[in-house]
């Protein structure tokens, strides 16, 4: 193959390694039919020169010693139809070792060896194509999510198999009270939305589904993957296309804020026990199961903490703020408190 070296110093390469060294790399040990550095390589200038390599030296490979694969990549792309290799001579090399130093450069060069060796044994990719691909679509579970992947597959076409492990589909979001407004005049909490699109999914004959059932097990490739499920100590093995994994979530183990009191206070609940007793239609204190008074919700207990999930759920804020419209419509004599962070209440 012929190749071509490109080595950039600019954002701090050059002062940071021996660019000759590197060339010798590229010219001695592997003999490149081109072996450049440029100060700038992404610039017009850059770009022109190596396009006028691929053109006129008939380059049947590229590689540039530069940035992470991750920056330029619409200016490195070069819509060459050759195979470009990117060596990260900055961010993994310059950036993070002690400049000028040996093990430094020995570390580039190394990287810039594994890039020519890469490009110069690199075959053209030729993509498998199933022949006859399976067109139908297997659906795992049955929440809110399952149930719309299979009505918007089914809209467009396809035979859904919709399989969902429990006795009925609809998951958490059926046990909801009330969900946050997903429609006009979004003032106030809104009947779930799960029970109308159970009743769309019934409607549809190219959905099929499997309750009380399980995946036993998938083979197979994209385009024609064969699953067998388990249903009352039966199997049943068919053949689907594609699979869309919509498996829910589990709530957060609050066992672990001991500082809350949860566990050992009875007064303490989550927002999913509090959820359970809004479809009771009634806020009790679970300590003497009179009306609750009095409610304070604390916002990023356990999200958005070192100690347990870094991140913002996304959810809770919402949630309480729907949750205590329910403690006030139960109760208008209640006192609601919210202690947070931030009211983070993304929208739809």
């Amino acid at each position: 193959k012929k190749l071509g070296v490109y080595i950039c110093t600019g954002c701090g390469i050059g002062e940071s390694l021996e660019t000759k060294k590197l060339l010798d790399v590229s010219a001695n040990e592997y003999h490149a039919d081109v072996h450049i550095s440029h100060p700038f390589l992404c610039s017009a200038e850059g770009l022109d020169l190596i396009r006028s390599d691929i053109q006129n030296k008939g380059l049947d490979g590229i590689i540039i010693a530069a940035c992470s694969p991750r920056a330029k990549t619409y200016e490195f792309s070069l819509n060459s139809g050759i195979h470009t290799e990117r060596v990260n001579l900055r961010e993994q090399v310059a950036w993070c070792h002690a400049p000028n130093d040996e093990d430094t450069q020995m570390l580039a060069e190394d990287n810039l060896r594994m890039g020519i060796v890469k490009a110069q044994t690199i075959q053209e990719i030729i993509p498998y194509i199933t022949e006859d691909p399976e067109s139908d679509i297997l659906v795992v579970g049955g929440g809110i999510t399952g149930i719309t992947a299979a009505i918007e597959g089914a809209k467009a076409g396809y035979n859904i198999i919709l399989v969902e492990k429990e006795k009925a589909i609809g998951g958490r979001a059926k046990k909801l009270y009330k969900q946050v407004p997903y429609k006009h005049p979004y003032q106030s909490p809104q009947s779930p939305i799960v029970h109308e699109r159970i009743s769309e999914l019934e409607n549809f004959p190219d959905i099929k589904i499997f309750t009380s059932s399980e995946i036993k097990e998938i083979s197979g490739q994209p385009g024609a993957f064969e699953v067998t499920l388990t249903r009352q100590g039966k199997e049943e093995t068919f053949r689907v296309g594609s699979i869309v994994m919509a498996t829910g979530w589990k709530p957060f183990n609050p066992s672990g804020l001991t500082a809350f009191g949860y566990g050992k206070l009875k007064n303490v609940i989550t927002n999913v026990e509090m959820e359970e007793m809004a479809v009771r239609e009634n806020i009790l204190r679970p300590s003497d199961k009179k009306p609750a008074k009095d409610v304070l919700f604390v916002q990023c207990a356990g999200s958005r903490d070192e100690n347990h999930l870094p991140y913002c759920s996304s959810f809770c804020c919402a949630t309480s703020l729907k949750q205590s419209k329910y403690v006030r419509d139960f109760n208008p004599d209640s006192r609601v408190y919210v202690i947070y962070k931030d009211i983070r209440v993304p929208g739809s």
